[in-house]
C-alpha cells in the first residue's frame, strides 16, 4: 500500500490563487503519493469564536481516520527546517501510510483536535491566514519529497 496525505481545513477556499497555487503543487505532489485535499464547507454563520472553533473541529474531525499520523497546524507547534521535516516524514512513512495534516479556520482549531493530534507542526511564530498556510503546507511537503528522492528543488 502507497503512502496516502490529506489535507483538511474548513471550506469552501475564496482565494482563487491559492487554490491554483494547490491544483500547482497537488500535481507535483501526486507524482510521489497519494493526496487528497478536502475542504468541507462549514456552516458558521452567526457563530463567532470559541463556537466556530467548535463547529469547524465536529466537520473536520467526521474526516478523519484512526490510522491516520495526525499533522495539527499551530503557531504553538514544533517547527522544523525543511531538511529535518523530510526526515521527520521518511522516519514516519516506516510506521504509517496515512497521514492528515489539518490548518484551521481563521478563528484557529478546537483544543479536541489539538489533543487528537499525534504532533503540533508551526511553520512561523505569525499567525498565518489558513489558505496561505495551506499553499504553504503544500509547497513544503512538495519540498520535502523531493529532498528526500535527491530532485534539485531544494538548494541548501
Amino acid at each position: 500500500m502507497g503512502i496516502k496525505i490529506k489535507l483538511l481545513a474548513p471550506g469552501p477556499l475564496k482565494f482563487p490563487f491559492v487554490i491554483k497555487g494547490l491544483e500547482y503543487y497537488a500535481e507535483k505532489i501526486e507524482k510521489f503519493v497519494e493526496l487528497k485535499m478536502i475542504f468541507p464547507k462549514v456552516k458558521t454563520t452567526g457563530l463567532k469564536g470559541e463556537q466556530r472553533v467548535k463547529k469547524e473541529g465536529e466537520v473536520l474531525k467526521k474526516h478523519l481516520k484512526d490510522d491516520e499520523y495526525l499533522f495539527v497546524l499551530d503557531e504553538r507547534g514544533k517547527a522544523y527546517t525543511s531538511i529535518k521535516f523530510a526526515k521527520h516524514l521518511e522516519r514516519l512513512f516506516l510506521s504509517y501510510s496515512r497521514m492528515c495534516f489539518i490548518v484551521g479556520g481563521p478563528e484557529g482549531i478546537s483544543s479536541e483536535l489539538k489533543n487528537r493530534a499525534n504532533e503540533l507542526l508551526s511553520f512561523s511564530t505569525f499567525t498565518l491566514n489558513h489558505e496561505i498556510t495551506l499553499l504553504i503546507l503544500a509547497e513544503q511537503i512538495y519540498r520535502c519529497f523531493s529532498i528526500l528522492k535527491g530532485s534539485p528543488y531544494h538548494r541548501e
